[in-house]
C-alpha cells in the first residue's frame, strides 16, 4: 500500500484489479478503495498503466460501499490496508524487512523498521478477522506456514500478457543484443545491482537496460545509479528507462537476448512471465520464489543464477548456443501462458465464492 503511494504502482495494485474484474465479471457490484485511487480517471490510469483495456472496469466503482459489503478483499496483504474477510498476501509484511531486503541501509532501513514493527503489531488483529489466507508463491506460503501455522491456498498473481502473445516472436537473429532487467527504482529492488551488470556485460559489448517506475521519492537513487555508471565507466553500456509505456516496455521484451532479474528474495515476479511470453529467456536469482514457482525448477524454463558472475556466463552461452536460447524462449513462453491472468480470475473467484453464501444482493470490496 505505502509502496505504491510513494513509489509509484506495483504487483499488488494489478492483483487489486483483476480480482476486481473477477467479481465484477460475475455480477457482483464491486468497489475499490484504495490510497492511490480517488477518482474514475485514476483507476483508468492504472488500468492503462498494466495493459488493461477501460471496459474491463468500467463497472468497478470506487471508495466505500453504501450498505455493509458481503466480503472485503484486501489484496495488499498489508496490515496497514485494514481488514479483511480474505487477505491475499504477496509477501508477510509483519516479518521485518532485513529478511527479504537486507540491503536497505539509513532512513530507508529506518522507515523499514518503523513499518515492520507497525504491521506485526497490528497483524494479530487482522488475522482474527480474516476467514480465508491466499499466498501469492510457494515461497510465501512457507512463511506463512513456519511462522503462524496459517496454511493459505496458493494462486499465483495474474499476467497481463495479451498484448504480449498477439505480438510474433523474434529469433535471436533478429534481436538487439542487449539485456533487460525490470525493477521499480526504489531500495529494496537493489538496482545498483542492474550497474554490477552492466559493468560484466561490457565485456561482450552486451548494454543493459534498467525499466521501472520511479517516483521523485527515489530522486536521490536515481541520481546515484546514474553517478554510479559514470563511476564504473558503463555509462555508455547501461540506460535507465522509468516509467515507460507499456507498448515501449513490451517492445523492450521481444528485441532484447534476454530478461535478468537482478531482486534476490522476490516471492514471484511479474515482469520474468512477461518477457517469457515474449519468448525472451529468463535468468532469475536461485534464492527466490520464481525460480520456484514459475521456473517450477526446471532449467529448460529458466535459468537459475546465485552471482552475477553466473549471469555473465550465461549469456556467453545463450549467445554462442542458439539452440539452448531457442528452447529456453519456447519453453518459457508455454510455461508463461499458464500464468495468464483469465486463469487467475477462474482461481480468485472459486476460491472465495463459498464465503459468500446465497445472497439476494451481491455487493463486495476490495481493499488494497
Amino acid at each position: 500500500m505505502l509502496n505504491a503511494y510513494l513509489l509509484g504502482p506495483g504487483g499488488s495494485n494489478y492483483v487489486m484489479l483483476e480480482t476486481a474484474i473477477a467479481f465484477a465479471e460475475k455480477g457482483y457490484e464491486v468497489y475499490v478503495d484504495s490510497v492511490i485511487i480517488k477518482s474514475r480517471r485514476d483507476l483508468l490510469d492504472l488500468a492503462s498503466f498494466f495493459g488493461v483495456k477501460q471496459s474491463e472496469v468500467v463497472d468497478i466503482s470506487i471508495g466505500e460501499p453504501r450498505c455493509k459489503p458481503l466480503l472485503i478483499i484486501n489484496t495488499s496483504g498489508d496490515a496497514l490496508s485494514g481488514t479483511g474477510d480474505v487477505m491475499y498476501i504477496h509477501y508477510p509484511s509483519f516479518l521485518n524487512h532485513t529478511v527479504y531486503y537486507p540491503g536497505l541501509t539509513g532512513i530507508s532501513r529506518f522507515l523499514g523498521d518503523i513499518y515492520s514493527l507497525v504491521n506485526a503489531s497490528l497483524f494479530p488483529l487482522i488475522k482474527r478477522r480474516v476467514r480465508l489466507f491466499i499466498a501469492n508463491s510457494k515461497f510465501t506460503a512457507n512463511f506463512l506456514r513456519e511462522l503462524l501455522s496459517v496454511d493459505p491456498i496458493i494462486i499465483n498473481p495474474p499476467v497481463n500478457l495479451d498484448d504480449i502473445l498477439e505480438k510474433q516472436v523474434l529469433d535471436l537473429a533478429e534481436r538487439e543484443k542487449r539485456v533487460i532487467t525490470v525493477a521499480r527504482i526504489s531500495p529494496e529492488k537493489h538496482p545498483e545491482l542492474a550497474v554490477y551488470l552492466a559493468y560484466l556485460l561490457k565485456k561482450y559489448k552486451v548494454p543493459t537496460v534498467l525499466a521501472g517506475a520511479f517516483s521523485s521519492h527515489n530522486k536521490p537513487l536515481y541520481d546515484e545509479l546514474v553517478e554510479l555508471s559514470v563511476k564504473m565507466n558503463v555509462d555508455d553500456y547501461f540506460e535507465i528507462k522509468t516509467n515507460i509505456s507499456r507498448e515501449e516496455l513490451i517492445e523492450l521484451y521481444r528485441r532484447s537476448i534476454a530478461y535478468v532479474h537482478i531482486t534476490p528474495k522476490e516471492h514471484f515476479g511479474i515482469s520474468i512471465v512477461e518477457a517469457m511470453a515474449a519468448g525472451t529467456p529468463v535468468i532469475i536469482p536461485k534464492n527466490s520464489g520464481s525460480w520456484i514457482d514459475i521456473a517450477r525448477e526446471d532449467v529448460k524454463i529458466a535459468i537459475p543464477y546465485c552471482s552475477l558472475k553466473e549471469v555473465k556466463c550465461y549469456i556467453k552461452a545463450l549467445l554462442a548456443n542458439p539452440q539452448l536460447w531457442g528452447l529456453l524462449s519456447a519453453s518459457g513462453r508455454a510455461r508463461a501462458i499458464e500464468l495468464n491472468r483469465r486463469s487467475f480470475r477462474d482461481k480468485i473467484y472459486e476460491v472465495v465464492k463459498p464465503l459468500i453464501g446465497i445472497k439476494m444482493k451481491k455487493t463486495a470490496i476490495l481493499r488494497e
